[in-house]
């Protein structure tokens, strides 16, 4: 059955508070260099960050690694410690999603996210959102999925496979996700937890606007 609209989220930043303590990013870094025996360096740290994960490829080549060796271990280090981190609860679910449920009442959600897809199984797992979201997208293990996170609309088509909607509403926090709502011809709702310049700061607010602005996707 076609649905009228599917909600789609981002997970981290906008579920999922995952940088406030980032002791678990600061620790895969660490590990993932001891094991490579890399010097420790802020430029090498930084090197890593999940937030130059495209640039893998160049980076490997940098620091004088394989990135068909590289990346499997970095990847695997980068999930143990972040799954850790979600069972020990040292990071987990922002206090306004809660408000959600509301949502769900009326409309099917989604999250499409460039974090590993074991990683938003667990999100959904630990913190009993089964009934929450219907459609958890996360990304593959593979450096050809890493080419293929968001912006690209791969992980979008994946959904499409499962399901199909008349109409499809993306919620994320940077710009990138602007770009791939953009792409994949989603409506985007730009969440700006800092309150900068944005019309929504939390997710209540979301929810209010589209209670009062979407059909439900069941009629």
């Amino acid at each position: 059955m076609k649905r009228k609209c599917i909600i789609t989220f981002d997970l981290d930043g906008v579920l999922l508070d995952s940088e406030t303590n980032i002791s678990w990013m600061q620790a895969s870094i660490q590990k993932t260099l001891a094991y490579f025996h890399i010097p420790q360096t802020e430029e090498n740290m930084q090197f890593l960050h999940f937030d130059n994960v495209k640039q893998f490829k160049k980076i490997s080549r940098i620091l004088g690694l394989n990135p068909s060796e590289f990346w499997p271990i970095r990847n695997n280090i980068y999930t143990i410690e972040k799954s850790n981190a979600i069972k020990e609860h040292s990071i987990g679910p922002f206090k306004d999603v809660f408000h959600l449920f509301e949502l769900r009442k009326r409309f099917d959600l989604g999250i499409i996210s460039n974090s590993p897809q074991s990683i938003v199984d667990l999100f959904i797992q630990e913190f009993h959102f089964q009934e929450l979201f219907t459609y958890p997208i996360g990304r593959g293990d593979t450096l050809w999925d890493i080419e293929h996170m968001k912006p690209h609309r791969f992980l979008f088509d994946q959904l499409k496979q499962k399901v199909s909607a008349e109409k499809w509403i993306y919620i994320g926090d940077r710009e990138s996700d602007r770009v791939f709502a953009e792409k994949t011809g989603m409506g985007y709702i730009h969440l700006q937890r800092d309150g900068v310049k944005s019309q929504f700061t939390d997710l209540k607010t979301i929810v209010s606007y589209l209670l009062e602005d979407i059909k439900p996707s069941h009629e």
